[in-house]
């Protein structure tokens, strides 16, 4: 072969042809911006419209992002591998930005900031506060780096390149690269925030607002203590709900119907849930109120009042009633029907244990084919009528006892005369005891209905002092702004014109108390009130900044779904010097 090429002449055109092949191959494969399709190609851990950013990079941000010590359970928990590459994402979308207004950073700037040990990296914007907080980054999102001699306190570049190869596997001259894209990055959060404005009547608002505080008495007005107490949910008082809400009834009964078969037997429940990892005290602590509430039954107590009053389930409010028993119920429906088999209508169970907890259980009817129907569709429709009507009736307790309060009477004393009214509604006369032989009879002691017992059962509550911004009920529906009403009061004692409505039902709201702030408190501290705000409004701005540029790009952004799955966090490269 040798001999050949020392010939000359067409070997060596041959050969020449070759080279030069190969020279045109490997300018083709390895041109600037070349990625995809070939071994050589360059694999990115995330890609931003045209822009890769490589598996290189995302190991040195990682490096830099989370601590080493980190548990590798905590680094799952919090997602930490798809925050290092939303952060580059946003990085990405900034720098597209920073190109299109020329905006850049010299190598004196990037030099004079590798200098001082900041290495800056992104993190997703919405997320810095909590992120900054568990993984120590500032809230200009920079780590600090060892990069000064211990002696000296100078820069020393052989510990500046010990330190960057260690955090990150980089070269200095990768890594410079890198925190050029980075702090151009920060620059454009920096523009946006240099464009935010505050002013003094706009910084006092806000902190009149935040410091003038309320206090205020409120009548919770629950709508669980009308649906177990007071609501009628008898036979007739359900069927006479259900004929003006016909449609309704029978919509749901379409979907309840394939649950109900014949010789289903229709049972209430006392029930006190367990947990799966529950102790055995915890066990027998459940047990015990179980056995006590059976015990109230044995003794005479309607099933249904010591439901209503003892019972865990969703089904308390009714009773207990839970209709026609089958594995719907989910766990402890084996255990329940299992306990059915043996029982005879109108019996009462001991107390059962099950995957869900102990259970008393009541069985009622075994439904016969031909009552199917009617005694379904009345089940199904007592499950709408007593939320219903317990709204109902909650609003009309918390109208009547606006009405009482503006007519003179003290909110905790109407509270308490009208949970009585409403509790008796549904509570039985008590007899009278018997009396010895030729005595007077003994009237039965006065107590109060059971109603009055439940801690759901209407109160009154001060509240803490709260601003404008804060509220006095928990769980207001949205729009009612409750903290705001109260602060409307201009009178001490007077009422929220309307009932609050709330998630658990609704609320009465009197003023207690109002302390208004005060201009010359403002004026003490003025600046730091005027640099807080504009912290803030810094923050927002950009914020939304960066959600508006996302939601541009959602269709233009791709992961390296195995970075993600991958439970390794080394880089399988090196730095190139």
């Amino acid at each position: 072969m040798l001999s050949f090429f020392r010939k000359g002449g067409g070997g060596q055109i041959i050969v020449g042809a070759v080279v030069f092949a190969i020279i045109i191959v490997f300018v083709l494969e390895f041109r600037p911006g070349r990625e995809g399709g070939s071994g050589f190609s360059r694999e990115c851990a995330v890609k931003v419209y045209d822009a890769c950013v490589d598996r290189k990079e995302y190991f040195a941000a990682y490096g830099l992002i989370v601590p080493r010590d980190m548990p590798q359970k905590k680094i799952k928990s919090m997602g930490l591998k798809k925050v290092v590459m939303d952060g580059f994402v946003e990085r990405e979308l900034l720098l597209k930005e920073a190109e299109r207004l020329g905006l850049g950073v010299s190598d004196a700037e990037l030099d004079e900031e590798l200098a001082s040990g900041r290495a800056r990296i992104s993190l997703p914007y919405h997320q810095l506060g909590w992120l900054g907080y568990t993984l120590g980054v500032s809230d200009e999102m920079v780590r600090m780096l060892q990069v000064k001699s211990a002696q000296s306190g100078e820069f020393d570049y052989k510990i500046y390149e010990r330190t960057v190869r260690n955090a990150t596997n980089r070269s200095p001259k990768e890594f410079k690269e890198m925190q050029r894209r980075e702090v151009i990055a920060q620059r454009m959060r920096d523009l946006v925030r240099s464009r935010v404005r505050v002013s003094e009547i706009e910084a006092y608002t806000q902190w009149e607002r935040e410091r003038s505080k309320a206090v205020a008495r409120v009548a919770s007005v629950p709508r669980e203590w009308f649906a177990k107490w007071v609501v009628d949910a008898s036979d007739a008082g359900v069927d006479e709900w259900a004929l003006k809400n016909e449609k309704q009834v029978s919509d749901a009964w379409k979907q309840a119907e394939a649950n109900w078969k014949p010789e289903c037997p229709v049972v209430s429940e006392v029930v006190a849930s367990v947990e799966e990892e529950s102790g055995d005290a915890t066990k027998t602590e459940r047990r015990q109120k179980v056995q006590a509430a059976l015990d109230r039954i044995k003794k005479g107590e309607a099933f249904d009042t010591v439901a209503r009053s003892a019972s865990e389930g969703a089904a308390a409010e009714l009773g207990g009633d839970l209709g026609c028993l089958n594995e719907t119920y989910g766990p402890g429906s084996k255990e329940l029907l299992d306990a059915v088999k043996t029982m005879k209508p109108g019996q009462v169970s001991e107390v059962i244990e099950s995957k869900r907890g102990f259970h008393v259980i009541k069985l009622h009817s075994l439904v016969a084919e031909k009552d199917l129907e009617s005694v379904g569709r009345r089940s199904t429709a007592r499950r709408l009528a007593v939320p219903a009507l317990a709204t109902e009736l909650a609003k009309e307790f918390a109208d009547k006892l606006i009405e009482k309060v503006k007519a003179g009477a003290k909110l905790e004393d109407a509270v308490k005369e009208l949970s009585l009214d409403y509790a008796q509604r549904r509570a039985g006369k008590k007899p009278a005891l018997a009396a010895a032989p030729g005595a007077a009879p003994v009237a039965a002691k006065k107590t109060d209905p059971p109603a009055m017992e439940d801690p759901l059962r209407p109160k009154v509550e001060i509240t803490a002092p709260f601003s404008v911004a804060g509220s006095p009920v928990e769980d207001p529906l949205p729009g009612e702004a409750p903290a705001a009403k109260v602060f409307e009061l201009a009178k001490v004692d007077s009422l929220v014109e309307k009932p609050v409505r709330t998630n658990a039902g609704f609320a009465v709201l009197q003023l207690k108390e109002k302390t208004p702030a005060k201009k010359e408190d403002f004026e003490k501290d003025r600046l730091s009130i005027l640099r807080a705000l504009r912290v803030t409004k810094e923050q927002d701005a950009v914020a939304r900044y960066i959600a508006s540029l996302r939601s541009k790009v959602k269709d233009k952004v791709t992961y390296d779904q195995r970075l993600l799955e991958d439970t390794s966090t080394q880089d399988d490269g090196s730095g190139d010097g």
